[in-house]
């Protein structure tokens, strides 16, 4: 008896795994169909349908059919709509539109009440329906290079939601209820029209990653201090012209990405920013780097190409972290003796500044890969002397 009774539970399992919603690993140990003929033999046994790729102008008629599927690809098609049968798919978690020609979504697209993750970037959608925002179980939505205008007023009912990935679209604001999406710990909203800092982001205070690169905004609120969880903060392309004071307070920030704005300098409070581990304020107007820099500990990458420099911190060698450097472009006269104290660096550019002589002292920086000194007239008795003084640097690319 104990043997039959295994028997028929082992010829079960297969029947209660496709009655349960299942784990992520659990989806990616099933079988995956690709090819619509050889799921529609078994349409209750498919978990996974795989149809990526398949020059697909249509949805395959009776796609409900397939009543178990938790993960549907039906990305790189020719797809324009969607059929209401694929909304009936109610055990569905993950869906993957992107790189089609949708050009809107059914409002029946929110009974997908189970759905984890949905993919649509690289579609042609204006605008999502009011329907769309009953996915409340959605934890990632991937929108990125749309043409989304505005989204709907009532998305803060999407509370699950910790991954929104808006990149590339035409949005110039955000929804009041945005302000109720508390457990966002992404937001990728770069390349957009916004002319202000939207301020329904502060309430989101679990973020951690915030892309707001190339947009339009002139000034970074104070409150920015309120996403005190911050580590990776995306402000390039834009307008700013100065920073706010209250920058400091993201202490945990890892990585600050300032590049292509009109900044003039940065605040004395950029030394608080005791995390942080990539700076980037290329291609801006800096003529001075603060004292305060220096307390950058961590500091692994500083990128200052094309502002306008003229000196370093005295003291800049404390940074012993510091294993890239870029100063090109700018008009830097000298370097402090300090600075070959920096046994880590491996990349060095020094191209288009105006250093008249590389002093012996870079023999120093043993550990350089790169080095570029390009357009600063070295002659070639120089490059020798250089070369000389770089002896001990192995698998050095110098570039004159």
């Amino acid at each position: 008896m104990k043997k039959v009774g295994l028997f028929v539970v082992l010829s079960m399992l297969p029947f209660l795994l496709r009655a349960q919603l299942l784990t992520l690993d659990q989806i990616r140990n099933q079988k995956e169909f690709t090819s619509i003929l050889e799921a529609s033999q078994n349409p209750e046994d498919v978990v996974v349908l795989n149809l990526s790729s398949k020059d697909l102008k249509d949805v395959p008629e009776n796609i409900d059919r397939f009543v178990n599927v938790q993960y549907l690809d039906l990305s790189k098609n020719d797809l324009i709509e969607l059929p209401v049968e694929l909304t009936r798919l109610s055990k569905l978690q993950y869906l993957r539109l992107n790189d089609n020609g949708l050009t809107k979504l059914h409002d029946s697209i929110g009974n997908l009440k189970n759905l984890r993750e949905l993919t649509l970037h690289k579609n042609k959608l204006t605008k999502l329906p009011d329907g769309f925002c009953t996915l409340t179980g959605l934890s990632k939505l991937d929108l990125y290079v749309n043409n989304l205008i505005e989204l709907p007023e009532n998305i803060g009912q999407m509370k699950n939601l910790i991954v929104a990935d808006l990149y590339v679209n035409e949005l110039s604001k955000l929804p009041d209820s945005f302000e109720e999406l508390d457990n966002l710990e992404a937001v990728y909203i770069g390349s957009n029209k916004f002319k202000k800092f939207p301020a329904e982001l502060f309430s989101c205070q679990e973020l951690t990653i915030l892309d707001f690169g190339d947009n339009q905004i002139k000034k970074l609120p104070n409150a920015i201090a309120q996403l005190e969880r911050l580590e990776f903060l995306f402000l390039y392309e834009n307008k700013l012209k100065k920073l706010p004071l209250e920058l400091g307070a993201l202490t945990l920030l890892k990585e600050l990405d300032l590049s292509d704005n009109k900044l003039n300098k940065l605040p004395e409070s950029i030394g608080d920013l005791v995390s942080l581990q990539e700076l980037n304020v290329d291609y801006n107007r800096i003529s001075t780097v603060p004292e305060s820099f220096t307390n950058l500990s961590k500091l692994e990458s500083m990128h200052f190409s094309s502002n306008r420099i003229t000196s370093l911190p005295e003291n800049i060698g404390e940074m012993i972290g510091l294993n890239d450097i870029a100063l090109d472009e700018n008009p830097l006269t000298l370097l402090p003796e300090s600075f070959f104290r920096l046994k880590s660096l491996r990349s060095l550019d020094l191209s288009g500044t105006s250093i008249y002589e590389i002093p012996a002292l870079i023999g120093e920086l043993d550990k350089l890969e790169y080095l570029n000194l390009g357009d600063l007239g070295i002659t070639k008795d120089q490059r020798l002397v250089i070369s000389k003084y770089l002896s001990r640097a192995q698998n050095i690319e110098i570039v004159y």
